[in-house]
């Protein structure tokens, strides 16, 4: 199965995510990977003390953003428009610990013109399920898109 990096190339437009991009100095820096044959995006995660909401327990906001990033990235890179999440809901099946390797993995579930239905899961090194999300996107054309962001620039200038 080969695995294709996912970059800011494959948006339309220009981020400072919190979750995956590298050029946020506050971010959690977690790489996302195509796997085009199966429809899928996945990454691994390895957690930080810093991210514990109680000790030595992963907060429960960080994962759900790591879920979140995963699905967002699926639709935008699966579905040839972007994608907006609408509503979601997850489920914490186990603790996740700082400094244990993880597994997130996202896919599209159904699709329509202008909505997406995605899931998400996190699981651990042993493939036990820690956390999974479902979640609703709303699509936008690339070019929709890069409008919405320019306007966005443009009122945080004044």
């Amino acid at each position: 199965m080969s695995r294709r990096p996912l970059t800011r190339a494959d948006l339309s437009v220009e981020t400072c995510c919190f979750v995956c991009d590298p050029a946020n100095e506050e971010g959690l820096h977690v790489a996302f990977y195509l796997e085009e044959d199966v429809g899928r995006v996945v990454a691994e995660y390895t957690p930080r003390a810093a991210h514990e909401g109680a000790p030595e327990v992963i907060h429960g906001g960080v994962v759900a953003a790591i879920l979140d990033d995963a699905m967002a990235w699926a639709v935008n890179v699966l579905s040839g428009s972007f994608g907006l999440t609408r509503r979601g809901e997850i489920e914490y099946s186990r603790i996740v610990r700082p400094g244990q390797s993880y597994t997130v993995t996202a896919w599209i579930s159904e699709i329509g013109q202008r909505r997406a239905a995605t899931i998400a899961e996190l699981r651990d090194a042993e493939d036990r399920l820690c956390s999974a999300s479902k979640a609703e996107f709303s699509l936008i054309s690339h070019d929709e898109a890069q409008a919405a962001f320019a306007r966005r620039g443009a009122a945080g200038e004044g």
